[in-house]
């Protein structure tokens, strides 16, 4: 598949789905409890983050080590890791605004789209992002990594997780605890 003007503008529209759907979870859960939040939350995100991209991405190598149960308590306990960031966040959103700046072609199915969140109020700092977005195998663009200020979410977590398997000779099951103990 090529990425064509129509496949850019299905990618963009991808991010702003997101975060639209994103700021009214954030509005309408704000007074919910903590534990009813994230289970309304979780289907939103597994529709628009690539997480066996990302699981992948963030183990290297030791990926094809790890045991088909490993890899999916892996995913698991990775995405719980994204709602509780998204989550610590979320009420910032209900205030501040998404402007795409430009979206391109990046090969032969990536697709990169800059983009700026800024505060109306002016009472913050404008965010650049950069999201890495690209179709799944159901034909559906999916997020597969987000810069903030030129920082990889992808590559800072595979860092950690590489440093972590390889202090622990590959074993998935302690990095596994390890994520499930940050919650």
């Amino acid at each position: 598949m090529e990425v064509n003007a129509d496949s850019l503008n299905k990618a963009n529209k991808t991010v702003e789905l997101l975060l639209s759907e994103a700021k009214i979870h954030a509005i309408q859960t704000l007074h919910l409890d903590p534990i009813l939040r994230t289970k309304k939350i979780k289907p939103l995100i597994e529709k628009y983050i690539n997480i066996d991209f990302m699981a992948r991405a963030t183990t290297g190598p030791f990926w094809n080590k790890a045991t088909y149960l490993q890899q999916q308590s892996y995913k698991s306990a990775l995405l719980n890791q994204i709602i509780i960031t998204i989550e610590v966040h979320l009420n910032k959103l209900s205030s501040l605004t998404y402007k795409t700046i430009n979206t391109e072609p990046r090969g032969a199915k990536l697709i990169y789209i800059r983009g700026i969140i800024e505060d109306l109020n002016k009472m913050k700092p404008s965010i650049n992002l950069l999201w890495k977005v690209a179709l799944n195998k159901a034909d559906q663009y999916q997020i597969l990594d987000l810069e903030i200020e030129n920082v990889s979410l992808v590559s800072s977590h595979k860092a950690e997780t590489i440093s972590l398997l390889r202090r622990n000779k590959g074993s998935f099951d302690l990095l596994i605890e390890k994520l499930n103990k940050t919650k």
